[in-house]
């Protein structure tokens, strides 16, 4: 084991989120704009057995991921810095960069399709039609941004209980949306979607489809991993993990299946966002849009700052252990690292109007963003079952659980397709700039072994490929 004082990060000895504080942040990162539009999402391109069975696999995967990161805290309590920490110790330094890497700007490019759904949903209200599109929206969604920069700058505590407030009305509306689902739930529409015929394909692919899906609905499990070392008490990062993706699969899995014994199909994959919003349409006979848009943008919120301070505190425990340019370090008066905080708002910034001109969709952002952090997945259940195989005496559970983990991690890559892992490449490629910069303030040589060097060739060579196929 590696020396603790090599391992662990510094934080000032600030020990303020308690257990709730971290669910809530887990749930708030993992609950965003997917929940309240999954039936349509995961509608459209699977029929009613293949997504049950899609969800069997996400169940027992998720669940299995969730299991990694808390056997990962347990064994090794003296890496508190989550994610990029498990590669880093796991894998080597450059490997733990590009996880660092990948994971803000998965988080950047989450809260990007965010702020757009949120200004997509407003301007389905008919007295603010003329948003859509236009150069008004993209000033509403940059004045978003700071707004949350300033949240999250005024203090990680007040960040953390606006978060809180944010889940606890989210929670509500959810449970409100799933009571009138219950109640008009008719289990002759069920079977007749169950067994309808569908003209989707095979039912691998259309399992395949229903992955990015669901991921993007559990992009989050690591966040109360990542705050370890502000945690009140230690262990109520595993409970906090466990019982967050426990309830967020309850809830997710209802909203998505529930809606197949209200209406046919056909009718749910033709939605209009918000989908679970046009369901309680059909229950009520009554637009109940008003209520599922404000909902949507309270839990979109609430994501937006959860994220925020996730991207922002993966990039000050990189630098801090000295992966990045040590500048992104800095913390305020307020222990908030400050200048990572600035950096992540004007990536966003930079998504945002990239989108904006670019004509970016959300479904391509979100699977651009899902592509970022299937390998860091990956990695984190590769290093929990290296933790279960090194131990003396081999738990015969956590080693079937970690098994599951990491065959899951490889089916989602296997799933998310090459096109956007391909563009993934690109990014991580480019990002060697910053790394180069964080070994030279320590002097150091850039890369340590040749399996650093044959990573950095593959990154290339990815980004050369995915650069053509995007220009020809």
């Amino acid at each position: 084991m590696a020396d603790k004082s090599q391992v662990a990060q510094e934080n000032g000895g600030i020990k303020d989120l308690t257990f709730f504080a971290l669910f809530c942040l887990l749930f708030s990162s993992m609950m965003g704009s997917g929940v309240f539009d999954i039936p349509r999402n995961i509608a459209h391109s699977a029929g009613t057995a293949a997504i049950l069975i899609g969800w069997l696999i996400t169940a027992a995967g998720m669940l299995s991921l969730g299991a990694a990161f808390v056997y990962i805290t347990r064994k090794r309590p003296d890496i508190q810095s989550g994610i990029y920490g498990y590669a880093r110790y796991g894998f080597g330094q450059y490997v733990g960069f590009n996880v660092a890497l990948g994971y803000g700007l998965n988080a950047l490019l989450g809260n990007a399709s965010y702020i757009i759904y949120i200004f997509a949903t407003l301007a389905n209200f008919s007295f603010l039609k003329w948003l859509k599109g236009s150069l008004f929206s993209l000033l509403g969604e940059s004045l978003v941004i700071w707004i949350v920069f300033f949240l999250v700058l005024a203090g990680i505590r007040k960040a953390s209980f606006t978060n809180v407030l944010v889940s606890c009305i989210k929670i509500l509306a959810l449970v409100i949306v799933l009571g009138l689902f219950i109640i008009d739930f008719k289990w002759g529409q069920f079977k007749a979607n169950l067994f309808a015929t569908t003209n989707f394909g095979s039912i691998l692919t259309q399992v395949k489809s229903t992955m990015l899906v669901t991921v993007w609905d559990f992009l989050g499990i690591e966040a109360a991993c990542i705050y370890a070392m502000r945690a009140k008490n230690f262990q109520d990062v595993a409970k906090a993990t466990m019982f967050g993706v426990s309830i967020v699969l309850i809830i997710d899995f209802l909203i998505s299946i529930l809606p197949f014994g209200i209406m046919p199909s056909s009718q749910i994959s033709s939605l209009q966002i918000p989908s679970a919003g046009k369901v309680l349409l059909a229950i009520q006979h009554v637009d109940s849009a008003i209520f599922i848009r404000i909902a949507v943008i309270i839990s979109v919120f609430g994501a937006l700052l959860a994220w925020m301070m996730l991207a922002s505190n993966m990039f000050y425990l990189a630098a801090v252990d000295k992966s990045l340019p040590k500048i992104m370090s800095k913390m305020s008066k307020k222990d908030v690292p400050i200048n990572a905080l600035i950096a992540s708002s004007i990536i966003l910034q930079i998504f945002i109007i990239i989108a904006y001109f670019d004509n970016l969709r959300y479904m391509a952002m979100i699977q651009l963003a899902t592509s970022l952090i299937i390998i860091p997945y990956m990695l984190t259940a590769t290093f929990a079952l290296k933790l279960v195989i090194s131990e003396r005496k081999v738990d015969i559970l956590s080693l079937v659980k970690g098994s599951i983990a990491v065959i899951y991690s490889i089916w989602l890559v296997y799933a998310g397709g090459v096109k956007y892992l391909l563009f993934s490449t690109l990014i991580y490629a480019a990002g060697i700039i910053f790394y180069i910069i964080a070994r030279k303030e320590q002097s150091k040589p850039i890369f340590v072994n040749k399996s650093e060097v044959a990573l950095f060739i593959i990154l290339v060579l990815g980004s050369v490929f995915s650069l053509y196929l995007y220009l020809r």
